[in-house]
């Protein structure tokens, strides 16, 4: 009976051990099967075919530390993770952010998606240029205007009133709080309409004051400078021809205004000599017939061959749902092909089947970059179709979030497009008019919110890289800034490092 009782035991053992192993083999080639598929997507992310040198590594590492204590707190309360808050709650906090300030440091060669006169920190146009001599306010179809005037009733659009006069009245610091109010989109709003319907008045009431010619010499510098001192080598400002004015009434033609721009580009670079260089892309807004288009594109292409190495191309501005199609403008714009590159804005849309359609006519019509490109991930075969022929988004996540396209980052369709290594670059879009200043803010928040925890260097090196690789440069230019960068970028692993050690200490 005694030796019964053991067999029996023995066997249940023995069952029991082939059992466990047998769970054992399953559950560690589920961990395999599970590591491998995980291995496979981690392998197609943006930046996953550089090797990072020995040097590069040591910075990764600081990196991501940093990055790993910032997703700790919001992992923990996501009240702490700062690009799900709206930016105008969030910008001081991420001012103080070691990541941000990384990034800051980071040479990120050149800013794609920037418009001319939302460039410049609102602070230089409060605090500096609204002080000057000359400058009245008045208020012109229902929204509030600046102009430099010698003689203010020459204008009869208004009863205008110098500023000077305007802070007298009110008191400086109630009038530039005021004045800021009304330059900026720092408040939440209760639609993408609402947001859409100041963001464009904020224009109206800058555009005479930028048009002066000693602001505007004077203010494309100052975009150029804090673009410098956000290590930005290079920029491709939207715009739309300016006509130029003096204080005595002289005004200036349209080719007078590229070579005023042009030499103040090139004042810059005098005096800066890390600085690249500028591309201008000619804006139009997208509601306009086509009579006034033709005339358009007639006038862009006239000054492209004037200025062929200033004149990078073409792309429609203003609210995607108000304006007209690429479909409705595809036969004059077929036609100005032969003359312009493209950098149309498309997709910067919630909608499915409707507006966001715009992006099958970009990529139909070959635009060189297309500016958002929100809604793509709805569309697969847009999507192939637009990495097969090598056609980059141009991503600037703060934009979207103000104007009330994608409130939270993480939820952001860029963090797919890396994941499937789409090309992409980011831009700044308006930074003035959310209180911001160069590009580091929008690489922060896709850094931080739409990469994996694991990912570091090698995504901000990619997206540097992709700036230039996409940009509106000739070959030779691209040669020549991606050597200037590759200095810039050697100089910087070797600061962190530096500093890392000086930490230790």
């Amino acid at each position: 009976m005694y030796k019964s009782v053991i067999a029996i035991v023995t066997l249940i053992l023995i069952i029991l051990s082939v059992v466990l192993a047998m769970l054992l083999n399953k559950s560690e080639d589920y961990c395999k099967k599970r590591d491998r598929l995980l291995a496979e997507e981690d392998s197609a992310f943006l930046g996953a075919n550089l090797t990072l040198t020995s040097t590069e590594l040591k910075v990764d590492k600081i990196l991501l530390e940093l990055k790993t204590t910032e997703l700790s707190l919001g992992y923990k309360n996501s009240s702490e993770f700062l690009p799900a808050l709206p930016f105008h709650r969030a910008k001081e906090r991420i001012d103080e952010s070691k990541v941000f300030g990384f990034i800051r440091k980071l040479p990120k060669g050149g800013s794609l998606h920037t418009h001319l006169l939302a460039a410049a920190s609102v602070d230089f146009l409060v605090k500096n240029i609204s002080y000057r001599d000359g400058l009245y306010g008045g208020e012109v179809n229902g929204v509030f205007k600046l102009k430099f005037m010698h003689d203010p009733l020459k204008d009869n659009r208004t009863k205008w009133t110098s500023v000077k006069d305007l802070r007298l009245q009110q008191g400086s610091q109630r009038f530039d709080q005021w004045l800021l109010e009304q330059l900026t989109l720092t408040q939440d709003f209760p639609s993408i309409e609402t947001a859409w319907t100041k963001f464009k008045r904020i224009f109206t009431t800058t555009y005479d004051l930028y048009s002066y010619k000693p602001v505007f010499q004077e203010y494309i510098q100052r975009v150029l400078q804090e673009l410098y001192d956000d290590n930005v080598m290079y920029t491709e400002l939207k715009g739309t021809i300016m006509i130029l004015y003096d204080l005595d009434g002289t005004t200036y033609s349209k080719q007078d205004f590229f070579r005023i721009f042009q030499a103040a580009v090139e004042e810059f670079k005098s005096s800066h000599p890390k600085f690249v260089g500028v591309r201008y892309i000619h804006s139009i807004y997208r509601g306009v017939d086509f009579d006034t288009l033709q005339q358009g594109l007639d006038e862009i292409i006239a000054m492209k061959k004037l200025f062929p190495d200033f004149v990078a191309g073409f792309d429609f501005v203003g609210f995607e749902e108000e304006g007209k199609t690429l479909l409705d403008y595809a036969p004059q714009l077929l036609q100005a092909q032969k003359y312009l590159r493209f950098f149309f804005h498309a997709g910067e849309s919630s909608w499915f089947g409707h507006t966001d359609l715009n992006l099958a006519d970009a990529l139909l019509l070959n635009s060189f970059r297309i500016g958002h490109g929100f809604a793509i991930t709805k569309h697969p075969k847009l999507l192939d179709f637009g990495k097969e022929h090598d056609i980059p988004l141009e991503i600037c996540p703060i934009s979207n979030q103000v104007l009330k396209l994608n409130e939270d980052p993480r939820n952001h369709p860029a963090a797919t497009l890396m994941a499937l290594n789409y090309p992409i670059v980011i831009g700044n879009d308006d930074p003035s008019i959310w209180n911001a200043t160069g590009l580091s803010y929008d690489w922060y928040v896709v850094f931080m919110a739409m990469t994996p925890k694991n990912k570091g260097l090698e995504v901000l090196k990619q997206l540097a890289i992709n700036s230039i690789r996409y940009s509106a440069m000739d070959k030779e230019e691209k040669n020549d800034a991606m050597k200037r960068w590759q200095q810039q970028w050697n100089n910087f692993l070797i600061d962190i490092l530096l500093q890392d050690d000086k930490r230790g200490l």
